[in-house]
């Protein structure tokens, strides 16, 4: 260690002795760490800057733009070189183009290390004095994996180098960071959401509301069953089970995509749920039995929907955009939240279920692969275009998608307001999903 680590330390023992105790035990030599010089000085580590070598200070007020002018107590998430937080504490006004809050409102800059080992580099090598001697500075020692605190800034390059226990953390503050973005791409879409939905009315009047389903099947236990590559290792226990009685087995709701994989093995679900506006018929075996319940949203194409031969129900997602069409014709609204395993999750609760197992609802891409039964890119997606991970059930890192990782997230926290609901894992080579429990299914 360094003199400037030894002399920030010592300011950190002082104020937050848990902070100090992992600073003292982190180890960086397995960073790949070298200074970077342009127009200012910054740390390249493992091939990822701290910050820009231009202009840092432009840098740091830019992250500190996103802020509300209104807000007095800020989360940081990271550090990079530590220019944001020092801004944060700087009480005069730096540049009056930006509309920043005023940091001498401020009252609470708490500050969230993501890597205790990036955090000891950075202060090995740089004096980070100023805002450690803030009064207004808390640095956390144990972080909230499952929520975030109120008003922050996330650091980007301490997310790309973020410790693997704060996995969970990093991608909530991802979904967040992409939120504008993504809905961005639902308003670009909003013409054909609305084309489809006119398109789609007569049906919406001539069918029935997926709640009427409650009539048939009201079941304390369900097997849902996605896509993924997991679905492989359980057909042929979920053959057997769907020989047993309607009254002695659980119901079984199924994912558009894994119908032909199911049917091919014997496996014939009580309901599919459609939502995608891409899906076609050729997503759907070529014969198809008329006592399958379809549950679609009215962005599925009329001529699937038209085409499908056993009873149809359909259902509006929680999403604002369906508010009008809602009050003209009132339906079953359905937690969604980009994929389909969430209304058909939400919709065998609705059905009530206490006891949900999931199958084939894996979130990575065990094996690199990306679906069970359709070959790699046959949906959209290869596997070795993955530039993202999860943890699975037993703790290995699995490539996955962005996308994938915000579904996730999305449904722990769906998990986490049922709790009179249990939700079951059929395989361990799926996406560890916090509040749910491992069960052995063969």
């Amino acid at each position: 260690m360094t003199e400037l680590f030894t002399s920030n330390l010592a300011l950190i023992s002082q104020r937050w002795p848990a902070v100090a105790s992992k600073l003292t035990l982190a180890n960086f030599d397995h960073f790949d760490a070298n200074l970077v010089t342009g127009q200012n000085q910054t740390i390249s580590v493992n091939g990822i800057q701290l910050s820009s070598r231009h202009n840092r200070l432009a840098e740091a007020q830019l992250f500190i733009e996103q802020l509300p002018k209104n807000c007095v107590d800020v989360t940081v998430y990271g550090m990079g070189m530590g220019d944001v937080i020092s801004l944060l504490c700087d009480d005069s006004t730096v540049n009056d183009s930006f509309q920043a809050p005023l940091r001498s409102e401020l009252q609470t800059i708490t500050v969230c290390p993501l890597n205790y080992s990036l955090f000891a580099l950075l202060l090995c090598y740089t004096d980070q004095s100023e805002w450690l001697n803030d009064p207004r500075v808390y640095i956390e020692s144990e972080l909230t994996q499952n929520v975030t605190n109120g008003q922050y800034i996330s650091i980007t390059p301490d997310l790309l180098l973020i410790d693997d226990c704060n996995a969970v953390l990093r991608d909530l503050l991802v979904y967040e960071n992409n939120r504008a973005y993504a809905n961005q791409r639902s308003q670009d879409n909003e013409s054909i959401f609305k084309q489809r939905l006119a398109a789609n009315r007569h049906l919406l009047s001539k069918d029935a509301d997926a709640a009427k389903l409650k009539d048939h099947y009201s079941k304390p236990k369900a097997y849902v069953i996605g896509t993924g590559p997991s679905l492989e290792q359980h057909y042929q226990f979920l053959a057997t089970e769907r020989l047993k009685p309607l009254g002695q087995r659980r119901l079984f709701i199924a994912v558009d995509t894994a119908l032909t994989p199911l049917i091919s093995h014997g496996v014939v679900p009580d309901i599919v749920v459609s939502i995608e506006q891409n899906i076609t018929r050729e997503h759907f075996p070529k014969t198809l039995a008329d006592d399958i319940n379809l549950v679609y949203f009215p962005t599925v194409p009329t001529d699937v929907i038209e085409w499908w031969p056993g009873p149809k129900y359909n259902a509006y997602s929680q999403h604002t955009k369906y508010d009008a069409i809602n009050e003209q014709i009132t339906k079953l609204r359905l937690f969604s939240n980009g994929s389909v395993l969430h209304p058909a999750i939400d919709l065998a609760v609705h059905l009530q279920a206490s006891d949900i197992t999931l199958f084939g609802s894996d979130f990575c891409y065990p094996n690199n692969k990306t679906h069970a039964h359709w070959p790699d890119g046959a949906l959209g997606l290869k596997a070795a275009h993955a530039k993202h991970w999860v943890f699975n059930g037993i703790g290995e890192k699995v490539a996955t998608e962005l996308s994938f990782r915000g579904y996730l997230r999305s449904l722990e926290h769906y998990i986490r307001t049922k709790p009179h609901v249990a939700f079951y894992q059929s395989s361990l080579s799926s996406a560890r999903i916090d509040g749910a429990s491992f069960k052995e299914c063969k």
